[in-house]
């Protein structure tokens, strides 16, 4: 008899995906083509560190991207979906600084789009960190991109719904500086559960016949589980600075949203209000997911 294996329900998927695993290897491979693509625009040589891949939802990755960021839009065959690669805007300022011969010393002025040289270093910025997350994933998977939009507010930017699942790889960019940038791919779950990797051996007993009892007492003992339900008011993004500086009495400013998820661990189950009810917090379901 095959052994009991554990089984962590609100998963997007039963099992984990292959291809989400394989992808996470391969962030130190993409980090040194990285670093190739960066070094001629920044005159030295930068260092790259992979993030821990994080999975969310994407209402709370666009509530932590700047007014003001490059955001490139790609139809990436075979993932289902817009996979999004995002640059600093800092970032792109600083290499077109430094590559036409200045200091990389910039002034924090507030802006609200991007020069006309800034979009050429863009465009071609990203079709190489394209090809490179292309070249990097080959033995895993043949990925062809397609660019479909350029993007430079979050909010103009038609991606994906706020309830879907997403997966965030980024990469923190030192050029030697005080602050650190960040180089960024966002996926959407469902297209890259979808995608099996090369070589990946599928199961072969799927065939086996269930046994009807056993799935009768299963579906009795599923109804007394009980599964973490939770709502997820705000998440505000502070600089470091401004964390290790904190003391008793400060405020942190939020903004809580009209329309919240219900997560069912990790997944969203429904949407819904913040209320009150007999004189206690309230959450009213308005739509299921």
């Amino acid at each position: 008899m095959t052994e009991a294996q554990p089984y962590a329900f609100g998963r997007t998927s039963a099992q984990p995906s292959a291809m989400l695993g394989a992808m996470e290897k391969l962030g130190d491979r993409l980090a040194r083509k990285l670093r190739g693509i960066i070094e001629p625009y920044s005159g030295v040589r930068p260092s790259i560190t992979p993030r821990p891949i994080d999975k969310t939802i994407f209402m709370m990755w666009d509530a932590c991207v700047p007014n003001l960021t490059s955001l490139s839009l790609y139809r990436l065959h075979p993932i289902r979906g817009t996979t999004t690669l995002r640059i600093d805007a800092a970032l792109v300022s600083l290499l077109v600084d430094r590559f036409y011969g200045g200091t990389g010393h910039r002034h924090g002025v507030e802006r609200k789009e991007f020069t006309p040289t800034e979009n050429r270093v863009i465009t071609r910025l990203s079709a190489q960190i394209m090809g490179a997350l292309a070249e990097t994933a080959a033995d895993l998977v043949p990925l062809e991109a397609h660019l479909m939009a350029r993007e430079a507010n979050v909010t103009q930017a038609d991606i994906m719904a706020g309830e879907s699942d997403v997966l965030c790889q980024a990469f923190d960019i030192d050029l030697g500086e005080k602050e650190k940038y960040v180089v960024e791919f966002v996926y959407p779950l469902d297209g890259l559960n979808a995608v099996e990797p090369l070589g990946n051996a599928r199961s072969a007993d799927t065939t086996r016949a269930a046994d009807p009892v056993w799935q009768t007492h299963l579906a009795r003992r599923m109804e007394d589980v009980h599964l973490p339900a939770k709502t997820i008011l705000a998440r505000p993004n502070i600089k470091m600075s401004e964390l290790v500086a904190l003391q008793p009495g400060d405020v942190i400013p939020i903004h809580i949203a009209r329309h919240l998820p219900l997560l069912i661990g990790d997944r969203v189950f429904a949407h819904g209000s913040i209320g009150e009810q007999d004189g206690r917090a309230a959450f009213m379901i308005e739509k299921l997911a």
